[in-house]
């Protein structure tokens, strides 16, 4: 019985903690969640963002809206600065504060890393909120939940810890997409809570 019991429970542990490392494509059940993420082009998420660095930390009030390729993100009083808007296309990201003239740039992580002087990785974080490794990009490590979502993601240089999932529901089909989500890449720390989902054009 005892035996049993050990055996089921080296079971449940080894399926609630799968690992995979060195990876070129995640695994086959993370594929097709991704595959599902991926195929809503049009969505929506509003949080809060808390950022600590070596040398400062703080949080913002965050509204991320993504039109397939276009996005623009709101950052509300990032570490006590001026509110932010970030509005990017597949040619230029522009960058928006009170009181300042617009800068644009081909990349948002340029804009930001020089007018805040902290790093914001846009382009992979819009695969990452929801949940989903970002593409052409080694998987250093994934390590998988108990529903076979992904718990920590390893990718790019950043450790990504996953928590707080729950169902959203996309034209009848039921998604669970992230609640919280922890980043950390060197002496950065990025933790987002989401409070609200949409999926699809917004109504």
């Amino acid at each position: 019985m005892m035996q049993r019991v050990s055996r089921l429970l080296f079971l449940t542990l080894l399926l609630g903690g799968c690992v995979h490392k060195g990876l070129l494509t995640p695994p086959q059940d993370v594929l097709e969640h991704q595959r599902q993420v991926q195929a809503i082009g049009d969505w929506q998420l509003t949080g809060k963002l808390g950022l600590r660095t070596a040398v400062d930390s703080g949080s913002a009030s965050v509204k991320w809206v993504q039109q397939i390729a276009n996005y623009q993100i709101n950052l509300s009083g990032p570490l006590g600065q001026k509110s932010m808007i970030i509005t990017g296309t597949p040619d230029k990201v522009r960058l928006e504060q009170t009181g300042e003239p617009a800068q644009e740039a081909k990349t948002a992580e340029a804009l930001i890393k020089k007018s805040a002087g902290w790093t914001l990785p846009v382009a992979q974080l819009a695969y990452w909120v929801r949940g989903v490794p970002a593409p052409k990009l080694r998987i250093t490590q994934l390590q998988q939940n108990e529903n076979g979502l992904i718990a920590q993601l390893i990718q790019g240089g950043w450790s990504i810890n996953y928590s707080n999932y729950r169902d959203q529901t996309f034209n009848g089909v039921i998604l669970p997409l992230p609640g919280k989500i922890t980043a950390e890449y060197k002496d950065v720390r990025l933790v987002l809570v989401i409070r609200n989902w949409q999926l699809g054009a917004a109504q």
